[in-house]
């Protein structure tokens, strides 16, 4: 019974989730413009996400199913590689956004959008050599079953491209309005307000994983990582309040994640996002697996002279 209610809840904030989205949309459109220390993390996420297509060599119209594809940045982005893209997303606003980019775009033709449920792909199994789904498991309800979801549309072989809110986060540690050790008083303190209010539409939930968390999950799916990194510092607060002016959090993010890069000890499992990308191999490997959950965080650190880009003080990119 615990259970279910647990699922019904997660279910509910589903409903919320999906509202936000639609009520933000013009956010996450604006979102790759701004030079603030949340929107330059979106953005170099992105741009390795993008790098990592690049590393798999795809042939030219190959497939790619991209999961929340919000404004349709990253879509046109894939179509001006000559790969054949299908962008899906649950907000009908966001939908809208992305057609018209798409529309205005010299790649239209190499671009479907479509309203989907990842928790329930409307494609056939081994359908795409690469799927990519950005900032969108840690506001799933069902995340397990949007991961094998996932890999069920994916070609043996093929690659999954994927993020999530790390519990680990340096920013979230340090203020204890935030700490994941306090998350149980919270929990309990939403849930107080919740009844109160009659709903919980003032903000929508998100969900944090560890890095072995998200392994393990990949690895439940036979999805097996290749290369997983941190990313993002910032924005640091006390109690919810931020502490930083914008460019001086800028420059700090900026250092924080060449430490990571370079796999300082403390530093490279603490950056806010965890990116992962993943190959959906068709010959077993659990003796592989075997060496233990979180192996990629190993191979954390980049090859030598491999840094994200860095941005200076109230500049975007």
């Amino acid at each position: 019974m615990a259970e279910s209610s647990g699922s019904a809840a997660r279910a509910d904030d589903q409903s919320v989730v999906d509202a936000y989205f639609e009520a933000r949309s013009s956010y996450w459109n604006d979102i790759y413009g701004r030079d603030d220390v949340l929107s330059l993390i979106v953005q170099q996420r992105s741009d390795l996400a993008l790098s990592w297509v690049d590393e798999l060599g795809l042939f030219p119209g190959s497939t790619v199913l991209e999961v929340g594809c919000g404004a349709g940045l990253m879509a046109v982005a894939l179509a001006r590689r000559g790969l054949r893209v299908y962008a899906t997303d649950a907000a009908t606003a966001m939908i809208d956004l992305a057609r018209t980019r798409v529309a205005e775009s010299a790649v239209s033709h190499l671009v479907e959008v479509r309203k989907s449920d990842v928790h329930a792909l409307e494609f056939e199994d081994a359908t795409f050599d690469l799927v990519i789904a950005l900032g969108v498991i840690p506001w799933l309800h069902a995340p397990r079953a949007a991961v094998h979801e996932m890999a069920r549309v994916l070609k043996p072989g093929g690659a999954l491209i994927a993020t999530v809110n790390n519990a680990s986060r340096l920013n979230y540690l340090l203020d204890p309005k935030l700490s994941p050790r306090l998350s149980g008083a919270r929990k309990f303190v939403k849930q107080v307000l919740r009844i109160r209010s009659g709903n919980g539409s003032a903000t929508a939930p998100s969900y944090l994983h560890s890095c072995e968390e998200f392994e393990q999950l990949l690895n439940s799916a036979r999805l097996f990582t290749e290369d997983g990194r941190t990313l993002g510092f910032g924005p640091f607060t006390f109690f919810g309040r931020r502490i930083l002016p914008q460019g001086v959090g800028v420059d700090l993010h900026n250092r924080l994640q060449r430490l990571a890069d370079r796999g300082v000890a403390g530093i490279t499992s603490r950056g806010s996002q965890y990116i992962v990308v993943a190959r959906k191999d068709p010959v077993h490997r659990a003796a592989e697996w075997g060496e233990g959950h979180g192996a990629a965080l190993g191979r954390l650190r980049r090859p030598e002279g491999e840094t994200l880009p860095s941005f200076p003080s109230g500049v975007g990119p």
